[in-house]
């Protein structure tokens, strides 16, 4: 059980916006359109979200016998296409709130992910959040990403504050081990992606809750 909460740590795609359905959709309609077949869609949860470009290349690649100078202009075609559609990516629900309520109250707001950092900016600057924002750590500040707890472990030494003191908001089987492998209160808040996945073998604290009403509730134990 968390005793206070001195910040709060959001994972980004799929966690503050709804992009795992978005780049579902761009892969499937590259992978027809280079391949002739459609990309299985338990077979790309399982073994691309929430983990890196990285994992996704190899997967693709490998199984879908995808040279790499092709997987090089598919990659190039997924940004195009994930550059126009982002801009009406939904935020997902009790984010925006959340964030006004934590810093209405003195709470830190980290983001801790595998994208890269101008992804996270441009997207967090386009739905009006960034302001909020204290601190982005991304799998490029630290030696290993997700599902290893660096990024967790940096992200509370950039706020100035210990790692138990914090909240995680994780919605990939990747993030969610990160999080609670570096000892923060794990909340898990899947989504149409993510939801297909097992974390039977992961520590979270609560699933797919009101996020406002669940951080507001551990935040107020500090005003006790």
């Amino acid at each position: 059980m968390i005793k206070r909460v001195d910040a709060v740590i959001f994972d980004y795609d799929g966690t503050i916006v709804d992009t795992e359905k978005l780049y579902f959709q761009v892969m499937s309609d590259l992978v027809r359109k280079y391949t002739g077949r459609e990309l299985e869609k338990l077979g790309y949860i399982y073994n691309v979200s929430g983990t890196s470009v990285e994992r996704c290349r190899e997967y693709i690649t490998s199984e879908y016998n995808m040279e790499e100078k092709i997987y090089d202009k598919l990659e190039r075609e997924v940004a195009v296409e994930m550059a126009d559609r982002i801009i009406n990516a939904e935020i997902l629900p009790y984010i925006e709130e959340t964030f006004i309520f934590l810093k209405e109250n003195n709470i830190k707001i980290g983001v801790a992910s595998n994208g890269t950092l101008e992804h996270i900016i441009d997207g967090l600057k386009k739905h009006d959040l960034y302001r909020y924002v204290d601190d982005i750590v991304t799998k490029y500040d630290v030696e290993r990403g997700k599902p290893h707890p660096d990024i967790y472990l940096m992200s509370a030494e950039r706020l100035g504050v210990n790692i138990e003191n914090c909240i995680a908001v994780e919605d990939s089987r990747p993030g969610a081990l990160a999080a609670s492998k570096s000892g923060a209160y794990l909340i898990l808040q899947t989504n149409d992606i993510t939801k297909h996945l097992d974390f039977t073998d992961v520590d979270y604290k609560i699933k797919n809750c009101n996020l406002l009403e669940e951080v507001k509730k551990k935040v107020l134990n500090n005003l006790k």
